[in-house]
């Protein structure tokens, strides 16, 4: 535990990735009821699909149990609010007010990305999932540049570069904790291999230098997006297995 809270207190960034579907069983499952709070439940028996309810479960499973690997403290004990944008975050009479986290998640995969005393945001995507109007939505959400930019590729690069977009665009507004009250067509990124860069629109409230964007395509076909505010000293994201801690968790 002390040696994960060192990593952040000296910059690294910690994204913990779970392939639910090879290891939330029924059983777990039950277990990690256990971990929700009254209005977590609540949400959850509010869903009518039961992949949908699964996936809400095994997101808050997969918070609580990261969490407590940072701090001694059973993961049903987090008490977390919301702030005015549904972003949640530690509530007020909890402890480590400086550990900041978001959370992403797919059917069958969820991933945490968790920090120190910076604003983070991730997104993950099915990218192999068909979008036949991806053009139409581009034109739609996409800053002019990047329109123009993805309608100029091959019709077989087209779905990839979409995904790219669509998922750091989504990292950077979950970063800033504000919702679509940013307007997503007005920054556009810039894609080179992993990382990406930022530009915005006149008068945007925003300066691209202090944001560090990372895509990672280790766990196809999900691709996830990181948005992390930098520091002076380097930044290194560290990857975190989200099947161990939640096990482990699970299994106390």
């Amino acid at each position: 535990m002390a040696q994960l809270f060192r990593e952040l207190e000296q910059g690294a960034c910690h994204l913990w990735c779970w392939r639910t579907a090879a290891s939330f069983d029924e059983t777990l499952a039950a277990r990690g009821v256990g971990f929700l709070s009254e209005d977590e439940m609540e949400r959850y028996r509010r869903y009518l699909v039961p992949e949908a309810a699964r996936t809400f479960l095994a997101a808050r499973v997969l918070l609580r149990s990261v969490l407590s690997e940072y701090i001694d403290r059973s993961p049903a004990s987090w008490r977390f609010a919301l702030n005015p944008w549904g972003r949640p975050y530690l509530a007020a009479d909890d402890i480590l007010p400086a550990l900041a986290f978001n959370l992403s998640h797919k059917p069958g995969f969820v991933a945490c990305l968790v920090g120190a005393n910076r604003e983070l945001g991730v997104d993950v995507e099915d990218a192999s999932a068909a979008r036949p109007h991806l053009l139409a939505i581009a034109e739609r959400f996409f800053s002019p540049s990047e329109a123009a930019a993805l309608r100029a590729l091959p019709a077989a690069g087209q779905m990839n570069r979409f995904y790219e977009l669509w998922t750091l665009k989504e990292s950077y507004i979950k970063a800033r904790g504000v919702g679509l009250s940013l307007g997503l067509s007005q920054f556009s990124f810039s894609v080179g291999g992993e990382t990406a860069g930022i530009s915005f629109d006149p008068g945007f409230d925003d300066i691209a230098s202090r944001w560090d964007f990372r895509l990672f395509r280790s766990h196809a076909p999900y691709l996830l997006a990181t948005a992390i505010q930098l520091e002076r000293r380097p930044l290194a994201i560290l990857m975190k297995d989200g099947a161990e801690v939640t096990a482990r968790a699970l299994r106390l």
